[in-house]
């Protein structure tokens, strides 16, 4: 029995002691708040700037040009023909270690 009364005094001394930290802590930086309010900058407001709308239009909804894919199988041939020529770079080599003989 006296166990149990040792575990809930020290239970109740833990959250005495937590609860008098967080008030000294609160009350510190309620402290420190109302000093830094009279130092506080004061800041003027700047206008807003005024925005033209009908460029934005534009920006949203540009218009496509329907002649944009006419040519695109010449570009998609040449690279084909590209890399069928360069496949044979495109190969590792085989590791060169110094000192050993290639069959």
């Amino acid at each position: 029995m006296g166990f149990v009364f040792k575990t809930i005094l020290a239970f109740c001394i833990g959250i005495a002691a937590m609860a008098g930290v967080q008030r000294y802590w609160l009350s510190s930086i309620k402290e420190q708040l109302g000093t830094q309010q009279a130092t506080l900058p004061v800041i003027a407001s700047k206008p807003i700037p005024h925005v033209d709308v009908s460029k934005m239009r534009a920006s949203l909804f540009p218009k496509i040009d329907p002649n944009i894919g006419k040519d695109a199988w010449r570009g998609t041939l040449n690279r084909q023909v590209s890399q069928s020529i360069n496949a044979g770079r495109l190969v590792p080599q085989p590791p060169s270690i110094p000192g050993m003989r290639r069959y």
